[in-house]
This record gives structure tokens, C-alpha cells and sequence, in this order.
């Protein structure tokens, strides 16, 4: 099994992926540690650092080769995996008002917490996550007012399952009716 868990940051990526380790013994590769601990950063800018692509693509493709049970997370997973030997892919969504009281607790600046929201509520994880991995392996999970635990156990379900459940989360049609596209698209 490689499973890929991925999304907005905030929406529980990272703690659904130990919980699913501890019950099935995989193998957790966080993309952001791979980066950080094997020199795939290209740079550091005022919003943030800036991953070298390329590279951080290399390591993942070696380090998921060969190995059975893996869990591969975080956000840049559309961007540095390719699609080959993936069983499912995992893509957390949450309600946007939650998820910026997230963002908020976390400390990240203003304009970081804009960005996470419009990118939350217009589904760009998900939209990634089906052009890299197709359809067929993309299942989205809407984490809003569930456990870590709840989360987990929704993706093993699916794991032995395989539904068809992505595209079904519209954050944008629920700000649109609450007349909040300022609040979330507004830097």
C-alpha cells in the first residue's frame, strides 16, 4: 500500500497519517522533512521557503521504490509524486472558517492565512490533486468538526473500499451563499 495524504495545511494531514501508521504498521515519508533534511529547499523568500522540485521529485521516487506499506505526506504531494504505484490518495479538506481559526492559532501572517483560505475554498489541492493522480485514486475527506481518529479510520474504510468520492466538497458555493467572498479572497 502507498498512500498519499495530502492538502491545505491545517486540515489534519500529519496526525491522520500517524494514526493510520500506528494501526498498519506504514512507513510515515513527510515530503516537508525529506526536503529539509536532504537539502531540496532552492530558497528562502519573505513568503516562505521555496522547494527545488527536481530534486526533492528524485528523492521521493527512490525512497518509495521497492518498499510495501507507505504513507507519503503533505501539501506538495500533487507537485513531487507521480502518480505510478500510488494506491489512493487522500486529499483533507475544511470548512474554511474553521480552518483559519487553525491558520490563526499557528501564527501564520495574514497574508499565509488568506492565500491557505482561498486555495481551501476554491479546492486547489483536490484540482492538483486529480490532474497528477487522476481520478480514480483521488478520494477527498472533509475533516471539519471530526477527530484526527475519525479522519483516520474514514481513510482506511476507503482504503478497502475505493469509492468515488471526489469533487463533492463546495466550500466555494457555502462562502458565495454566506456573502464571505471578501473575507477569504481579499489580500
Amino acid at each position: 500500500m502507498k498512500l498519499v495524504i495530502t492538502g491545505n495545511p491545517g486540515v489534519g494531514k500529519h496526525t491522520s497519517a500517524k494514526l493510520i501508521a500506528e494501526k498498519t504498521g506504514a512507513e510515515i515519508i513527510d515530503i516537508n522533512r525529506v526536503a529539509l533534511d536532504n537539502g531540496a529547499i532552492a530558497e528562502e523568500t519573505e513568503l516562505g521557503l521555496e522547494v527545488d522540485v527536481k530534486k526533492l521529485r528524485r528523492l521521493l521516487a527512490k525512497m518509495l521504490k521497492g518498499k510495501k506499506d507507505q504513507i507519503v505526506v503533505g501539501h506538495l504531494a500533487p507537485y513531487v509524486l507521480k502518480p505510478d504505484g500510488i494506491s489512493m490518495v487522500a486529499v483533507l479538506r475544511r470548512s474554511p472558517y474553521e480552518l483559519e481559526k487553525t491558520l490563526e492559532k499557528r501564527g501564520y501572517d495574514h497574508y499565509k492565512v488568506k492565500e491557505n483560505l482561498a486555495s481551501e475554498t476554491l479546492g486547489v489541492s483536490l484540482y492538483d490533486s486529480i490532474k497528477t493522480f487522476g481520478k480514480r485514486k483521488v478520494v477527498e475527506f472533509d475533516t471539519t468538526n471530526k477527530t484526527a481518529e475519525q479522519t483516520a479510520d474514514e481513510i482506511l474504510r476507503a482504503m478497502r473500499k475505493k469509492p468515488k468520492a471526489a469533487g463533492k466538497i463546495d466550500w466555494l458555493a457555502m462562502v458565495s451563499e454566506k456573502d464571505d467572498l471578501k473575507r477569504f479572497f481579499e489580500y
